[in-house]
């Protein structure tokens, strides 16, 4: 196994684990009375992760283009993420889930 595939296997996981710690935070956001410090956390992160993706993509030797790739794709979830929470209703009934 050669080390671009490691660090690309490595990275994968990462993202993933990243991923679902994003919708673990999503979903504290939802039930949160006052989601926006959980909107400025997913703006933060998601705009950190597509600096560090351009950051990839411009470097541009492969296989840093496949990692800027998958890094941008995850900053891009996160922003999604916190413009979803940013459009929730400013009274939720408690009774629906």
């Amino acid at each position: 196994m050669t080390k671009t595939t490691l660090l690309l296997i490595v990275l994968c996981i990462a993202l993933a684990i990243h991923y679902v710690s994003q919708k673990t935070l999503l979903k504290k956001g939802w039930e949160a009375e006052d989601p926006k410090p959980y909107i400025n956390r997913f703006m933060i992160n998601g705009a950190g992760l597509i600096v560090i993706a351009a950051a990839a993509l411009i470097a541009a030797k492969p296989p840093y283009g496949l990692f800027g790739i998958l890094i941008f794709i995850e900053g891009a979830v996160c922003v999604t993420f916190g413009r979803k929470l940013s459009k929730k209703p400013k009274h939720q009934d408690k009774q629906t889930k």
